[in-house]
């Protein structure tokens, strides 16, 4: 999923259309948009980063905690970016993660944390696409308690009770934004 272009010099830059599209999808003004790629093109010059590349960028610019500490949270973060598994983050997957990590009101995240979540892009989120963006987030704390992640999953049945409101199983952006405006538990992971 690049939206980078590559230009016969080698540098990578955004068309029109695809900050258009990146302004549409975040929260970010074209001014933010660009700045942001311009931080991310300093540190990834051929539009992506590996996942040590990663690691060595976020331990530079995170908080000084503990190194493995900050290492499997580096580890965590970058799963979370690489929506299409394939070993490199992509600007696109990069903006939408700093999305939800950069100041904000819980609305402005809704549509970020739903394409993140949409692990399979088919525009719904199952309920094991819901789960696993749980585990991923808890999981930068190291470990996950399992009775926590056990209580979440039956909070997860009265959230598809109350919010999946036609019942095919899946939760589609709609019912998504009802459930993140409605739902305590969504709303503090909104942060």
């Amino acid at each position: 999923m690049a939206t980078q272009s590559v230009k016969p010099t080698g540098k990578v830059e955004l068309s029109e259309k695809q900050i258009d599209a990146l302004k549409k999808r975040s929260r970010l003004s074209e001014a933010e948009i660009r700045e942001t790629f311009e931080e991310f093109r300093a540190n990834a010059p051929r539009g992506q980063l590996t996942k040590e590349e990663f690691i060595k960028l976020w331990n530079e610019t995170s908080p000084k905690i503990d190194h493995s500490e900050s290492v499997h949270m580096a580890e965590r973060v970058f799963e979370l970016c690489d929506r299409d598994h394939s070993g490199k983050v992509d600007f696109n997957e990069f903006l939408m993660t700093a999305c939800l990590t950069t100041p904000g009101t819980p609305t402005q995240k809704i549509a970020p944390l739903f394409i993140l979540c949409d692990f399979n892009r088919d525009g719904f989120l199952q309920r094991a696409e819901i789960e696993k963006i749980y585990l991923l987030a808890k999981s930068t704390r190291k470990s996950v308690d399992q009775k926590e992640f056990e209580a979440f999953k039956t909070h997860l049945d009265s959230v598809f009770a109350k919010f999946d409101t036609n019942k095919d199983g899946k939760i589609s952006h709609k019912e998504f934004c009802d459930l993140c405006t409605h739902d305590e538990v969504f709303q503090k992971m909104l942060g």
